[in-house]
């Protein structure tokens, strides 16, 4: 099987996402799109991963579009997609839906809540995840929402079974967030939900949420058509 990872700037990599392709034995390339590489097809590749960034979809800039466009034509073919705060966003935004600023930014070890869709398993009623993020996307049309926070009614969701979008990070790792507060540190305006950055440094990475990001792309994976294995 072969994976495309969308990398937008070279402080938000893949982190655990390239740890379970790693330990799973698929096949995957980065695509850097920060160093002008070009995007991937959509019919040579089985499953498209689109990671972070601190640029909003709302700006004009036209590989913008040009990544959603690629979105649709995975979802066209009925191939798995997978994105993660700007990533999760960008398919919002192919599939139709609002993006907006929220009222509050969020930043650091924050709550989010789940939902009972089946997919998910079980799951305890609430979860510590990391959030980078002011704006937000509205629930796409024919979308189920998979996670929700007091600030952020949308932080997850799942469509056709086989795209999700996640507005915040299960991907982090100690060394991927310290990559992003040495980089980004300016996004901590010490507003109600951002921490600073000694709090997001001292908390330790819930065991769960490793185990949570794999079991969604476990099942994504099943989702590849024809895939044999």
């Amino acid at each position: 099987m072969k994976i495309a990872i969308l990398q937008h700037v070279d402080f938000e990599g893949p982190a655990e996402i390239e740890n379970w392709c790693r330990q799973t034995g698929n096949e995957y390339k980065l695509y850097r799109l920060f160093l002008g590489e070009t995007l991937p097809k959509a019919e040579e590749t089985d499953f498209l991963v689109i990671l972070g960034g601190p640029m909003s979809v709302l700006d004009e800039l036209p590989w913008l579009e040009e990544e959603r466009e690629l979105i649709r034509a995975f979802i066209r073919q009925g191939k798995p997609v997978f994105g993660v705060c700007l990533g999760g966003q960008q398919i919002a935004k192919a599939l139709g839906a609002d993006i907006f600023q929220g009222e509050y930014r969020e930043a650091g070890w924050l709550p989010i809540r789940t939902t009972d869709i089946a997919m998910l398993g079980d799951l305890p009623a609430e979860l510590v995840v990391f959030h980078w993020h002011g704006e937000q996307f509205g629930l796409p049309e024919g979308a189920e929402r998979l996670f929700a926070s007091d600030v952020c009614p949308n932080q997850g969701f799942v469509y056709q079974g086989n795209v999700i979008g996640l507005q915040f990070h299960f991907e982090s790792t100690q060394e991927s967030i310290e990559s992003i507060l040495q980089n980004d540190a300016a996004f901590l305006d010490g507003s109600a939900y951002t921490q600073t950055a000694a709090k997001i440094r001292k908390q330790p990475i819930p065991a769960g949420n490793r185990e949570l990001l794999y079991r969604l792309l476990d099942r994504l994976k099943a989702s590849v058509p024809d895939q044999k294995g």
